[in-house]
């Protein structure tokens, strides 16, 4: 009987404690920002772990993936970017929703989870960033020169 009683009392502690955990607005994952740089020096650091990254994307045949720059991007510098694996086609970004193609050749940010087993198409880059839901094509916001008009609206 009191064993019984313990037991009761045991599993409705942990019961309750496991709805406060699960419902915790702190239980909500919230991505790291973090440079390509950074990814791909520590990608211990970052594994499985959800990030935001910017760089410069190719949505093409065999070569989805973020660069470091265009000419890493241009000259399929490969150990400088991380193959990109899209959750869906239709990525959201503060309130928008954009199809993932329509980015191929721009400066982006992208937020997915970091896996630094993976190394995408035939092993030839330096990590993946997976299940990307979320993204945007970054604003110029200098030309070499001068300020862009509106850039930092």
């Amino acid at each position: 009987m009191i064993i019984n009683r313990l037991v009761t009392g045991i599993a409705e502690v942990a019961i309750v404690y496991l709805c406060l955990f699960w419902s915790s607005p702190a239980s909500a994952i919230e991505p790291i920002d973090v440079s390509l740089i950074q990814l791909i020096a520590n990608p211990a650091v970052y594994h499985g772990k959800l990030v935001t990254v910017r760089g410069f994307l190719h949505n093409k045949f065999e070569d989805s993936a973020l660069y470091l720059s265009k000419e890493a991007g241009d000259y399929l510098i490969m150990r400088n970017a991380v193959w990109v694996n899209y959750s869906q086609k239709r990525l959201k970004y503060a309130g928008r929703v954009i199809d993932h193609v329509s980015l191929d050749g721009k400066f982006v940010v992208l937020q997915g989870t970091f896996d630094k087993i993976g190394h995408g198409h035939m092993g030839l880059f330096s990590g993946e960033l997976d299940f990307v839901s979320s993204g945007m094509e970054l604003k110029r916001c200098y030309n070499g020169k001068t300020e862009m008009p509106d850039a930092r609206r």
